[in-house]
């Protein structure tokens, strides 16, 4: 198992689409997370930050340069626009 640190950017969205906030990461240019609340989309960045790092592995891709594993460390949710830790279980 790895951890990540990641910068998580979270936004209200104005743009009349279906959801109200996206959340995305500088770290992991290509998180994009969409949802109804606040709450919601965070309680999905892990999980889809662990998806898209693992696929990146799985196509031989690097990681980002600004992507950093950490030692092990329990996740936890911190204020909006700060550090989050994104747990990556590989099988």
């Amino acid at each position: 198992m790895e951890l990540y640190d990641l910068k998580i950017e979270l936004e209200e969205l104005h743009d009349g689409s279906d959801y109200r906030y996206m959340a995305t990461s500088p770290d992991l240019p290509n998180l994009i997370v969409v949802g109804d609340t606040t709450e919601e989309v965070l309680a999905l960045v892990p999980q889809v930050a662990a998806a898209l790092i693992a696929s990146m592995k799985a196509a031989g891709d690097a990681l980002p340069e600004t992507l950093e594993a950490r030692e092990a460390r329990a996740f936890g949710v911190q204020p909006r626009w700060s550090e989050r830790m994104v747990q990556e279980e590989l099988a």
